[in-house]
């Protein structure tokens, strides 16, 4: 009988102990991305997202493009999108003894963004004349995709995947050489895959 009241004392002990540090983990309802690959492309791109009390999260992003060729300033531009984040499933939060204690969002987002660039091609002439040529291109990106956040340590560290698709049109002033598939002036259906890192508060 002892033995069975010293086990229930303990275990009391031991849930009292796991529910506070539950309670006193501090809920984050903000998170603040970065996206690493987009560094490649000579662009920073920069998100917030946050948390609505209907498990849903709305998403911003903006990006500032600004590319050098042959001691000039080739391309400069900017974009900005619009997620609404439909979770899948509730908030899954675990406590591990590696990560501490982290959660997984799966949601569906619908999407839009909006996106401005100048082009400048430098045109051989003869010796003397030179001249550039200006390509302005404004385009618009609609669709809807999946992703994944993954949040950390404490719920800090977070990481988020997109993937999807939809319908680009863009409208192109000067070189139509930017209208093909891999250019920022192309037309048409277009896959959309992002890649963030950040922090939660």
């Amino acid at each position: 009988m002892k033995n069975k009241i010293l086990l229930l004392l303990v275990y009391s002990t031991f849930s009292s102990s796991i529910l506070g540090q539950d309670i006193s983990l501090k809920k984050r309802d903000n998170y603040f991305y970065v996206g690493p690959l987009d560094l490649f492309l000579n662009t920073i791109q920069l998100g917030y997202e946050r948390k609505l009390g209907n498990y849903n999260t709305i998403f911003f992003s903006g990006g500032f493009k600004l590319s050098e060729k042959d001691d000039m300033i080739n391309r400069i531009g900017g974009n900005g999108e619009l997620q609404y984040r439909i979770n899948l499933l509730y908030n899954k939060e675990t406590v591990n003894p590696v990560l501490t204690h982290y959660s997984t969002f799966a949601y569906f987002a619908p999407f839009v963004q909006y996106r401005n660039e100048k082009i400048t091609d430098l045109i051989q002439g003869d010796i003397l004349v030179n001249k550039n040529e200006i390509t302005i291109v404004n385009s618009g990106f609609a669709g809807l995709g999946f992703g994944f956040r993954f949040t950390a340590m404490q719920n800090r560290f977070c990481m988020n995947v997109y993937a999807g698709g939809g319908l680009k049109y863009s409208q192109v002033t000067g070189n139509k050489k930017y209208t093909n598939f891999i250019e920022v002036g192309y037309t048409g259906v277009a896959p959309k895959v992002s890649f963030e890192i950040g922090i939660a508060f």
